[in-house]
């Protein structure tokens, strides 16, 4: 039976993922927890991903499907947090699966910890062979604000994931926190949230199946130089934001390590975007890693000017 007012939210975004989306679905239907809404919002999918999606919300009145035809994935998150009902949100992708206690076990790290986040960990599937080829396993623990964001800057232990977490909707309304419509989109939502956070806790759970086709994992992503760009510009944009709050003094040594890995990464997917670059792999090279270097160095009213910018073509 459905409630009208359900403890958790599920947020699935559609794009063609008529493949798996029932997979998905699935598995948010056989959860032990069982007092939530899944709302599919399927975004402009040419495939049958729509079909798929209501033939669950026709049998299962917990699932509803929302139909929105532009933006990117960050976007048809936006909506499904302007529809959701409940007091706790999850994300879940279409192409992935959750397994049997993922929404108990996240629920009962949240509440009784009175924490605004839960975490769990994750294994990488890949459906090709059949395997799971790594288990992210986290520890049990209780983090403060200042210490969930370092290791959230890590990227380490916490990971720049929306999803395999829980989290209070209150996050999102209280302030005004929407989820930007680009590539990355995960890493400057999550780190903008925990800037209001007053604990988080992290249950070893391993419950969130993260599927890839194979473990050609750069041949499934078309690298570009848009996808390029918006992963350089998360740098200015959750800097800006930290310096907003007054915390990027206190988490400047470990928000390095996402800095560097910016840096040294935009050389190899020039290499990989190159077909689609303009310019030459040095020259593009070059000025990505220059934009990084100056988002790190520039005064803080000059970071929207940087995000603005084209630093690759």
């Amino acid at each position: 039976m459905k409630s009208e007012t359900p403890e958790i939210s599920v947020i699935i975004p559609v794009y063609n993922s008529s493949a798996h989306l029932a997979e998905c679905l699935e598995s948010l239907q056989k959860q032990s927890f069982s007092d939530f809404e899944a709302i599919v919002i399927n975004n402009g999918s040419t495939d049958n991903s729509s079909a798929v999606a209501q033939s669950f919300s026709d049998k299962d009145k917990r699932f509803r499907v929302i139909q929105h035809n532009h933006g990117r994935q960050g976007e048809a998150r936006n909506v499904g947090l302007d529809n959701a009902k409940g007091t706790y949100i999850a994300f879940v992708d279409s192409d992935d699966t959750v397994l049997e206690k993922y929404l108990e076990k996240l629920y009962t790290a949240l509440t009784e910890n009175q924490a605004d986040v839960a975490v769990c960990g994750y294994r990488l599937y890949y459906r090709k062979s059949d395997k799971v080829i790594h288990n992210h396993r986290v520890k049990n623990r209780v983090y403060d604000r200042n210490s969930a964001m370092k290791e959230l800057l890590k990227d380490s232990k916490m990971k720049f994931y929306l999803w395999n977490k829980l989290w209070k909707a209150s996050l999102f309304r209280d302030n005004n926190i929407y989820i930007p419509d680009m590539f990355y989109e995960d890493a400057v939502a999550c780190s903008k949230l925990y800037c209001h956070v007053e604990r988080v806790a992290m249950t070893d759970y391993c419950g969130y199946s993260y599927i890839r086709s194979s473990n050609k994992m750069f041949k499934e992503i078309k690298m570009d130089g848009i996808r390029i760009n918006d992963y350089i510009n998360t740098i200015p944009m959750i800097r800006g934001y930290l310096e907003e709050k007054g915390m990027y003094k206190s988490v400047k040594l470990p928000f390095m390590n996402h800095i560097c890995h910016v840096f040294l990464t935009v050389p190899l997917l020039s290499v990989q975007a190159r077909d689609d670059l303009e310019r030459g792999l040095l020259s593009n090279s070059v000025s990505g890693m220059g934009k990084v270097i100056r988002s790190c160095n520039a005064p803080v009213e000059e970071l929207e000017s940087i995000t603005d910018e084209k630093a690759v073509f």
